[in-house]
């Protein structure tokens, strides 16, 4: 009967997430508000359901009841949250906050996998993110100050990036951390959103190369400083970030070249300079003669994907705690192993799904700030993403990022959900000047329909038109 109720529970997770997923795309295509708003709540139906049948699934294979205990915590924050943002913000772009709390959900079942007290300890970063996410958007009256800061953007996240790379502690090779009064997070993580503001309000007024040239520079301290912490990985997410921002700001294509060529000269300096990117090429190239050292990872990344098939071993019946770093680095092979090949491709297609919103969302924003944040972080997000999904499953060479939402790591989910509230901020911010627009617009064609309704009046019975009733007519409306 176990055995039966399990089997049954892994296809069912498998078709909430991929339900869940279509979803998700079909929301691209959609322009009628009430059919958008039909398809959000259809998602966040399956968001829950994923949720129930998920911690149920690991109730009956692992017999804890505190996953059931776990579980209704989780339903009560989500559904509170998401309750709150509709009513808060009507022109919210809920299927990209949905998208946010779906993986959010991923991310918490498999690490109560792998895991409870880190579950815990990420549900507990993951509530006061979801918090920040209901009320940043209150202050979005003041967002146009964001615009001014400029280059004090660039000193401000240049400063913290170095404090870290002379004082921080070392995590994995990388001086990336601090740790105050016990708590340890990643001062890049929120480097990013100051650096996004600072291409942002610089890049929008650039003409010259001259003004590309002095962003550039500001840019390439931030790199480099990454490069001086040994965090490879996140420089070259600033820097991919920089070129894309920077043909979007000015639609020259010179630009984008020079910036790749760049790039592959210094991929040839740093391969010789850093002997943990000469391992890990390797391990890239041929990870099986190197089974036993440094390409352990992959293959057992390679292997746990694979041993799942299509639907998975099933939660709690797999071996994904076998996988180094498996909360972390390699989040995406031990969610595959469990939940399978069918879920792994549709959060694959999730993370695109999330770029395309942004890029799309960022091509409807008049103010070109705006487009340029928008465009920013999709660009950010979807780097980091292909980063981490490329290096999990051998398609490029292990960089060591995060998986945005999923991955085990409490600095990359607060400063992820800053930049989507970000998105979110400026999308009811242009909802609300279109009203506004409307607003006027009606009231202009109220009062020409009155005027002209008191000429019909005067010619009709022979009354004078008088200015008095113009300023009557006008006052009313």
């Amino acid at each position: 009967m176990r055995t039966y109720i399990l089997a049954l529970t892994k296809y069912g997770i498998t078709a909430l997430v991929a339900v869940y997923t279509i979803l998700a795309f079909a929301v691209l295509f959609q322009k009628r508000r009430s059919r958008l708003q039909l398809l959000s709540f259809l998602q966040a139906v399956c968001l829950f359901l994923f949720q129930l049948l998920s911690y149920f699934t690991l109730w009956i294979a692992l017999r804890d009841v505190g996953y059931l205990f776990f579980c209704a915590i989780q339903l009560v924050v989500f559904l509170a949250a998401a309750v709150m943002y509709r009513a808060l913000y009507p022109r919210a772009y809920m299927p990209l906050f949905n998208n946010m709390c779906m993986m959010l959900s991923i991310g918490l079942v498999i690490l109560s996998r792998l895991g409870f007290d880190q579950a815990i300890k990420q549900f507990i970063i993951a509530t006061g993110s979801l918090v920040l996410a209901v009320v940043l958007p209150m202050l979005r009256g003041s967002f146009y100050m964001l615009k001014k800061p400029k280059y004090l953007y660039a000193f401000a996240g240049i400063v913290m990036l170095a404090i870290v790379m002379m004082m921080g502690a070392t995590t994995l090779g990388a001086q990336i951390t601090w740790t105050i009064a016990g708590l340890t997070f990643q001062p890049s993580e929120f480097v990013k959103i100051l650096y996004l503001l600072f291409l942002a309000s610089t890049l929008k007024d650039a003409q010259s190369l001259r003004d590309v040239f002095a962003v550039a520079v500001f840019a390439a301290a931030h790199v480099l400083v990454l490069i001086g912490s040994t965090d490879l990985g996140g420089g070259l997410i600033f820097y991919i970030v920089f070129l894309f921002v920077v043909y979007y700001a000015t639609h020259k294509g010179y630009y984008l070249a020079g910036g790749f060529g760049a790039a592959a000269l210094a991929a040839v300096v740093l391969y010789h300079r850093f002997s943990h990117i000469r391992q890990r090429v390797q391990a890239f190239l041929d990870p099986w003669s190197l089974i036993d050292s440094i390409g352990y990872q992959v293959t057992q990344s390679l292997f746990a994907i694979s041993a799942g098939g299509l639907f998975g071993s099933g939660l709690g019946q797999g071996s994904p705690e076998k996988i180094p770093f498996a909360e972390s680095d390699f989040i995406f092979a031990s969610l595959s192993e469990e939940f399978g090949m069918i879920v792994g491709i549709c959060v694959i297609a999730l993370c695109l799904n999330c770029f395309l919103m942004m890029m799309s969302l960022s091509m409807k924003f008049a103010d070109k700030f705006y487009r340029l944040l928008a465009y920013g972080i999709g660009i950010l997000y979807g780097a980091q993403s292909f980063l981490t999904l490329g290096g999990e499953t051998k398609f490029i060479p292990l960089t060591g990022v995060t998986l945005p939402f999923i991955s085990y790591g409490g600095s990359s989910i607060l400063s992820m959900t800053i930049l989507f509230t970000i998105v979110q901020i400026m999308y009811m911010l242009r909802g609300e000047k279109i009203d506004e627009y409307r607003e006027k617009r009606n009231l202009q064609l109220r009062r020409r329909t009155a005027r002209e309704q008191a000429i019909d009046e005067r010619d009709r019975y022979g009354h004078r038109y008088r200015e008095t009733d113009r300023m009557t007519i006008d006052n009313y409306y």
